[in-house]
């Protein structure tokens, strides 16, 4: 009899990796070992009976105990799903040390999870055949050499599949979901003229998560890399009004071309300024803000005006009209996304409501109704309802 399949994740605290463990032990009732680099961020996943894992990817002796499991285990019949991140270093280095590691253990699959950023800032339709394109964006860069180390590893005989999604969002996502509703919410975000109609290649994290699967287990999968994207094409300015539709909130405003421009270039240096100011300084600013609430409510205001401004990076992003074209997976692997983008901001809006992240519940005719009756902004609460995994990435928003 086959050995029953384990899944293997890295990351499985953060925004991809927890929806993964969470569809294979509630829906497939698949094994799964849980990796993460701490305990201290377990919380989202320590209500079902996981097994958790303690897994830097920078140690090679907990990489290894990862793989091996208890001595009944088969390292055949082991798929590891490789989504952890961090900084360039850790990226390839963690991602080498889990490739050799797997070499070792003689594992089934191993799924890196890359990202459409590989590919620079392309124009027209995007395929597996364009070029990765290093731009100097350190967070690209680095999945770029993460992937030339797993087709490194390919040829010394390791089953490997690669990933490249595109914008995922949903739920516990904080860069397309949680910082992108607070900008809707901020009151200076709108639908920007002359900016926002490139292509905005959404993808709802369910959808990845079957694509995922799919890589893990379809024989055709090994030696390749495959585009992950949704099933709809909308702009980016699209995005904002249905997204903010969801949310319940007024019509977005209309912003004409030279305004933008010209906001984002002066909030250029006092983007710089901040966050040179929260790398250096970031304990004594918190314990600043902890005692004087003048400096408290200054910090919240410069940060409201950071977060509802859109950066030149930014603007360059949703102008873009590049689309990344899913047809290999859906050929080899038989691919389908199904979450539209209305049914995905739905199930996305519905969740920001409850955990207490929408400012306001919906429209009605005598005004708008306050849903956070303390008034209080996501920002002083005490929970982080992303479970403090959070997913940053640019400037794509590489699953996470």
């Amino acid at each position: 009899m086959a050995a029953r399949e384990t899944f293997l994740i890295t990351g499985a605290n953060g925004f991809i990796g927890g929806w993964l463990a969470e569809t294979l032990h509630l829906r497939d009732g698949v094994p799964v070992r849980a990796g993460m680099r701490s305990w201290s961020k377990a919380v989202r996943l320590a209500r079902f009976g996981l097994e958790p894992v303690l897994l830097d990817v920078m140690k090679p002796e907990q990489i290894d105990a990862a793989m091996a499991g208890d001595e009944s285990a088969d390292p055949g019949a082991l798929r590891v799903i490789h989504t952890a991140y961090s900084s360039p270093r850790v990226t390839i280095e963690g991602t080498r040390n889990m490739l050799a590691g797997a070499l070792r253990a003689g594992v089934g699959r191993f799924v890196y999870i890359s990202s459409a950023d590989v590919y620079g800032t392309p124009r027209g339709k995007v395929d597996e055949t364009y070029p990765l394109t290093p731009t100097g964006i350190e967070y690209a860069d680095s999945k770029i050499e993460a992937e030339r180390l797993c087709w490194e590893y390919a040829e010394k005989g390791l089953p490997v599949t690669v990933l490249r999604p595109s914008i995922v969002y949903g739920p516990f996502s904080r860069t397309w979901t949680v910082e992108m509703a607070a900008k809707l919410q901020s009151g200076n975000w709108g639908v920007f003229e002359g900016y926002g109609q490139g292509i905005c290649n959404l993808l709802y994290v369910s959808d990845l998560v079957e694509g995922l699967l799919l890589a893990a287990r379809h024989p055709a999968a090994v030696g390749q890399a495959f585009n992950l994207s949704g099933p709809e094409t909308i702009t980016w300015n699209e995005y904002f009004a249905r997204f903010n539709a969801a949310m319940g909130l007024p019509p977005l405003r209309k912003i004409e071309p030279n305004r933008t421009r010209l906001r984002a270039t002066l909030m250029s240096p006092v983007r710089s300024a901040a966050r040179l100011a929260k790398k250096r300084y970031e304990k004594p600013l918190r314990r600043l803000a902890s005692k004087f609430r003048p400096a408290k409510e200054a910090m919240l205001s410069a940060e409201k005006s950071i977060r509802g401004t859109p950066s030149l990076e930014d603007l360059g992003l949703y102008n873009r009209d590049a689309l990344y074209v899913t047809q290999k997976a859906q050929e080899l692997l038989g691919y389908r996304p199904r979450f539209g983008v209305d049914a995905g901001l739905e199930f996305t809006a519905a969740w920001l409501r409850n955990v207490g992240l929408v400012e306001w519940d919906e429209v009605q005719p005598g005004g708008l109704v306050r849903r956070n009756g303390d008034g209080r902004r996501d920002r002083d609460r005490a929970t982080d309802p992303t479970g403090g995994n959070g997913d940053r990435v640019l400037p794509m928003g590489e699953p996470r």
